[in-house]
């Protein structure tokens, strides 16, 4: 007999934009259901452990809307937790060492350069910071960003996963659906009868994206990263997560592995982890960390690919053609950061049509 099912959003992706997106809709009264192929965080938002850090690029810029972003996601973290009481992130904050003179000279001018707001990046000359950090490979200082977090991916995606269906979201895992536009309804149909109608579907599928034909005349860019998490039988001195060549990320609650990650392959061949990925993330570590990789007791692969555009910046917005249909995704490596912020942004669009910026919106490359 074949399950019907009508709902006002329908979300294609279980990774952290489909589930922000679908909690911004339900927020603001919509019934939603969230669909995906695999399982939740099973694409780059599952990362064994993942940094939201505002301080990016080679001169720890002060990134877009940082504090907006990071207020809209430390306030989701709150919420989550306190609805299915599993913590999954630590705000430890993040360090950044300079590794050489040129690279000192930009973080020593950072925080007035980039306007940044008291209390949230400090810069720590050379004889203090080798002081506080002996253990890494630089006598030339470093910055410290408080408000940075870490968090464990697939921990975080299972608990948005817990707390949206306890505020009646559907879900549904492990099934490809078709896609199917019917008038002014989109049915997504799933193998073994279950049809779901919908006037607006999102799509959040990150990676499939960037195969898709309807979003061809967006440039997107997918990018493999890959990740290594080390296991010691000591404690390791690190109490902050370091951005340096990539990320080292580590919450003090388990102060025996660390994971090292990075973007690193531009054309990949598949997602599996390599052992050309691990060597790179090897060097990596070696150059920031030294002696951290021979320490370690057993080592761990995860990889995935990630997705974004020349412009470094989100993309969201409804498809020039075929109406009801929007996207969002697009994030790179600041998707934990942005994508409760933007997931808000698109759900005004949706439900109250506030117009986007243009720096968002997907209509900048039509």
């Amino acid at each position: 007999m074949r399950e019907i099912e009508s709902f006002d959003a329908i979300i294609l992706g279980a990774g952290l934009s489909g589930l922000s997106v679908a909690d911004s809709l339900m927020e603001l009264g919509y019934q939603c259901a969230i669909v995906d192929a695999g399982f939740p965080g099973s694409g780059a938002s599952g990362a064994p452990m993942m940094l939201a850090n505002p301080a990016t690029g080679r001169r720890a810029r002060r990134m877009w809307r940082a504090e907006d972003c990071f207020d809209s996601l430390l306030k989701y973290l709150n919420k989550i937790d306190r609805i299915t009481g599993r913590r999954c992130y630590s705000m430890n904050g993040v360090i950044r060492p300079a590794l050489t003179a040129e690279i000192a000279d930009d973080f020593n001018r950072s925080p007035d350069k980039y306007e940044w707001l008291p209390g949230w990046i400090e810069w720590i000359d050379s004889e203090k910071f080798s002081e506080q950090f002996p253990y890494f490979n630089t006598n030339f200082g470093g910055l410290y960003i408080p408000k940075g977090i870490t968090l464990k991916g697939a921990d975080y995606c299972e608990s948005l996963v817990q707390y949206l269906e306890s505020q009646n979201c559907y879900t549904l895992f492990g099934s490809k659906p078709e896609i199917l536009k019917n008038g002014n309804q989109w049915i997504i149909q799933i193998e073994g009868d279950i049809q779901l109608i919908t006037p607006i579907v999102i799509d959040a599928t990150g990676y499939q994206q960037a195969m898709n034909e309807n979003w061809s005349f967006i440039p997107l860019h997918p990018i493999k990263g890959q990740t290594a998490t080390l296991h010691f039988d000591e404690n390791i001195p690190l109490k902050h997560s370091v951005s340096s060549l990539g990320y080292i990320a580590v919450m003090p609650e388990n102060p025996y592995q660390i994971t090292v990650g990075s973007t690193y392959e531009h054309h990949f061949r598949d997602l599996k982890p390599d052992q050309k990925g691990l060597s790179y993330l090897q060097g990596k570590l070696e150059k920031t960390l030294p002696g951290f990789w021979e320490k370690s007791k057993s080592v761990k692969q995860w990889a995935s690919v990630r997705v974004s555009v020349q412009d470094k910046m989100p993309v969201i917005g409804e498809h020039p053609e075929l109406k009801g249909l929007f996207f969002i995704g697009a994030m790179g490596s600041k998707g934990l950061m942005m994508s409760r912020y933007v997931a808000d942004i698109l759900a005004q669009k949706i439900c109250n049509r506030i117009p986007l910026e243009p720096s968002l919106s997907l209509e900048r490359f039509i």
